[in-house]
């Protein structure tokens, strides 16, 4: 029979498995050289935030990046997640921060192959703002937020 101490032991070493494995997997995977036939957009935001990948043309993305993608006119779509802090409530109380899930959207016509782009967003007071910049930083086209709730 195992004691007490064994079975802490066993259990955190699972957690520190799991835990390891779920990290390996939420960390960018690197892709290899870009194609000149092909154009690249990585996703941007502040560490405490998270951006994902949602639809590309209206086709809903598989995965948390966009593919590589042909030259071209591209209408992208991305989940950006962000907190919003809680503010002094009636009587002095603090109210809890919550976070805010929004729909950016951008359409490029000039994706060009053999180029990296850069999908940026950041949190504007309560909602949200993006770009499409170039590799260089050179912002090509602003991002609309198409719609904003409470994260679920």
């Amino acid at each position: 029979m195992m004691r007490t101490s064994q079975r802490i032991t066993t259990a955190c070493s699972l957690m520190l498995a799991a835990g390891v494995l779920l990290v390996g997997c939420a960390a960018p995977q690197p892709k290899g050289p870009l194609s000149e036939k092909l154009a690249r957009v990585t996703l941007e935001t502040r560490p405490q935030d998270r951006i994902e990948a949602y639809r590309l043309d209206g086709q809903l993305v598989s995965g948390l990046h966009f593919d590589d993608l042909a030259p071209g006119n591209h209408d992208l779509r991305v989940r950006y997640y962000f907190e919003i802090p809680g503010s002094a409530g009636g009587a002095g109380s603090l109210g809890e921060s919550r976070w805010e899930r929004c729909i950016l959207g951008v359409r490029y016509a000039g994706f060009d192959g053999g180029q990296d782009y850069i999908f940026q967003a950041q949190p504007m007071g309560f909602r949200a703002s993006g770009s499409l910049r170039s590799a260089n930083g050179e912002k090509l086209a602003e991002a609309q937020v198409i719609r904003c709730g409470p994260a679920a």
